[in-house]
């Protein structure tokens, strides 16, 4: 074998090696698991619209801030809202939470417990003046 043959052979070899290594590197950034991100849905009544956001959708306790607008999109102040998780298969649920207002049409739940996977429902009580409605808001909570 000559020197020529030896080398060629030698750089064939460190290419392909740089090739796999390269592709595992890519394929185990793709799959690397990510932080939970924040979980943000929309939803409705007659007279209000509701952005519910979770801190995380994952099984634990978790924060959960809601918005409150009326139709117009004005914020509404002074609301009580009432926050109860409910798992629908086992028909697991805690006492409702009230939310702690936060100004703007601003609600806060500091900690709701999702103490499994699979489907969930959040069920809201807007009480203002003398309206309660009352919504629910289904969800997934992952592992």
């Amino acid at each position: 074998m000559t020197e020529t043959t030896s080398r060629a052979r030698t750089l064939r070899v460190t290419v392909i090696l740089a090739a796999v290594v390269a592709l595992v590197a890519v394929v185990g950034w793709l799959m690397w698991p990510s932080p939970p991100g924040h979980l943000v849905m929309h939803t409705g009544t007659a007279d209000h619209i509701v952005t519910v956001t979770l801190d995380s959708a994952r099984m634990g306790d978790t924060g959960i801030d809601i918005e409150l607008t009326d139709r117009s999109g004005r914020a509404v102040r002074d609301a009580v809202v009432r926050v109860q998780a409910l798992e629908p298969r086992m028909g697991y649920s805690d006492a409702p939470v009230t939310a702690s207002a936060g100004g703007a049409g601003r609600y806060r739940v500091a900690d709701m417990a999702f103490m499994m996977t699979g489907p969930w429902e959040l069920r809201l009580s807007i009480g203002t003046g003398a309206t309660t409605e009352q919504l629910s808001v289904p969800l997934w909570i992952s592992g």
